[in-house]
């Protein structure tokens, strides 16, 4: 298949109109016309991934993080862009970006945590405009766990080194709110959605401060490691036998 048909199977899976509008989706890097029938996944489209992707037989590369954030004004090759974009480039590899549309998706990356977590009656944590999807996840676990026993618990399903938590170690915890990456703003909806427990990414401190004052207890998570659980599901979803083979990367990110 072309990479303009991947970019439909991706549009399927996680719509591009989803994205919010600071964000950059879709195509980083290549040619529509190129052919593809091996797609690499990882979180961030370094030259090492690309590198990887090379080396498994890949034609096209799909990051989680965008290549370009910003319009380009210089490239300078000695920057990991630039370093990204000299490998692809000479390997022939298309780069691609599926980031806030697949944060955003019904059934993305915070819905993917929530489930691995075991929560029941999920819902977004802010519903996106015409019902489907939105940012973040909320929901009940089977049983009410001591924070300290579901943080544990919470680090294995989601594969994490580390858990910064926040509130008292013995709360009991029923309902639980999260959002894959960064997402420390979204607190206060956690708090009115009845959550206990709130779990994101870069919280900053003094939205740390604010949400545990307010009765809400926290767990930030590595924004990396976080988000990187859902690549599998990803990859999963994205594969269509016969035509498309995609496999995730392990050890090509940051």
């Amino acid at each position: 298949m072309k990479i303009r048909d991947v970019l439909k199977k991706i549009d399927a899976v996680a719509p591009f109109h989803l994205a919010e509008e600071w964000d950059n989706v879709g195509l980083m890097l290549g040619d529509l016309q190129w052919e593809v029938q091996r797609l690499a996944l990882a979180l961030d489209p370094l030259p090492e991934a690309v590198e990887e992707a090379s080396r498994q037989g890949c034609q096209g590369l799909l990051a989680h993080h965008p290549l370009f954030f910003k319009p380009i004004r210089c490239l300078d090759l000695s920057s990991w862009v630039g370093e990204t974009v000299q490998a692809a480039v000479k390997a022939g590899i298309a780069v691609l970006a599926a980031h806030t549309n697949w944060d955003n998706a019904e059934g993305g990356v915070s819905r993917v945590l929530a489930d691995r977590l075991g929560l029941a009656a999920v819902t977004p944590l802010v519903p996106a405009k015409g019902g489907v999807g939105g940012m973040g996840a909320v929901g009940a676990l089977p049983e009410t766990l001591p924070a300290q026993k579901l943080l544990s618990e919470l680090k294995k399903a989601w594969n994490l080194t580390r858990l910064d938590p926040h509130g008292p170690a013995d709360r009991e915890i029923l309902q639980v709110a999260l959002c894959g990456g960064s997402g420390g703003g979204l607190w206060p909806a956690a708090l009115a959605a009845g959550a206990d427990l709130f779990v994101t990414a870069d919280m900053k401190y003094h939205d740390i401060l604010d949400c545990t004052r307010a009765g809400l207890s926290v767990a930030v998570a590595d924004h990396g490691e976080m988000e990187s659980a859902a690549l599998s599901d990803l990859a999963r979803r994205l594969a269509i036998p016969g035509e498309l083979e995609v496999i995730t990367l392990q050890g090509a990110s940051r």
